[in-house]
């Protein structure tokens, strides 16, 4: 049978559902041979999910997904593997967007206040567990304001997606050439996360960008089908195929996750991405050493 991964999964350490322990367990039942902990802006659940795996058959890759700011480019996800998450380049950056993540998420609440909506950044705050996300924002807004929203997509898609009524951009910013260089003073490889998500600038500019500052790669495999992006199995299958052909051409290392959080309609296992990916990363770390 093979052997299949998932290299982005997020835990209550940022915006994920499940506790690190919780996900080791079911990544466990669901057969799959290893899983990446890429909370956002936080390595948090590394350590409990390293522990909860000890002994038994899965690998867990240590990583971390960073939000980016560059010129020209809003909002950007950079997905750091095979990081030394105790290295202290990598964590004093981190601690830097922990900072302006939780300034941004107030400055998103003020304006959603401004719009009418009932919330607080108390009730946001006790909502997460982990680093605050727009997810928990969408949460209170969908609790405290069924008059206004129905679901929790058109929250984002009204109000909270980048250049919608309540987005606000972050005041102090992280750049790409930021992350790429903590993340490879801290060991590990260096991604664009989901580049089919992306519809407020150019992409394929954006990549360049990315790997002229040193980036290593892009995620190739992702289920852009049960992500907000809703494209459907026909559609995410041609997305895919766009990105690997795009790694294809330029010669660049490939990863996959399915950015899994815990969602409704999310099934853990369910995107197929197979445990060569690892091996060629593997081999790639090791090749440098």
């Amino acid at each position: 049978m093979a052997k299949n991964i998932d290299l982005q999964c997020h835990t209550t350490a940022s915006d994920g559902k499940l506790t690190p322990a919780e996900l080791v367990n079911l990544a466990i039942k669901t057969k799959l041979a290893a899983i990446a902990i890429t909370d956002h802006d936080s390595v948090n659940g590394i350590n409990e999910a390293i522990k909860a795996a000890k002994g038994k058959n899965i690998e867990i890759v240590p990583g971390v997904e960073i939000s980016c700011d560059d010129p020209g480019y809003v909002d950007t996800h950079i997905l750091g593997l095979f990081i030394d998450y105790k290295n202290k380049t990598l964590n004093s950056l981190l601690k830097k967007a922990q900072t302006y993540r939780v300034q941004q998420k107030k400055d998103i609440i003020n304006k959603f206040q401004k719009l009418g909506f009932k919330i607080t950044f108390d009730e946001v705050r006790l909502t997460a567990k982990g680093e605050i996300g727009r997810p928990h924002i969408a949460k209170v807004i969908l609790r405290n304001n069924p008059d206004k929203v129905s679901s929790f997509d058109e929250v984002f898609d009204k109000y909270l997606a980048v250049g919608k009524k309540a987005y606000v951009e972050r005041k102090n910013k992280i750049s790409a050439k930021d992350a790429i260089k903590a993340v490879h003073s801290a060991g590990g490889l260096i991604f664009i996360s989901h580049p089919g998500v992306y519809d407020n600038f150019d992409i394929d500019k954006f990549i360049d960008y990315f790997l002229k500052r040193g980036g290593d790669g892009i995620e190739t495999y992702y289920a852009y089908e049960t992500s907000r992006y809703h494209a459907g199995k026909r559609a995410n299958s041609k997305i895919v195929g766009k990105f690997k052909k795009i790694a294809k051409e330029k010669n660049i290392l490939e990863t996959g996750g399915s950015d899994f959080h815990g969602r409704l309609n999310q099934v853990l296992g369910k995107l197929k991405v197979p445990y060569f990916v690892l091996d060629n990363l593997k081999n790639h770390i090791n090749s440098k050493r």
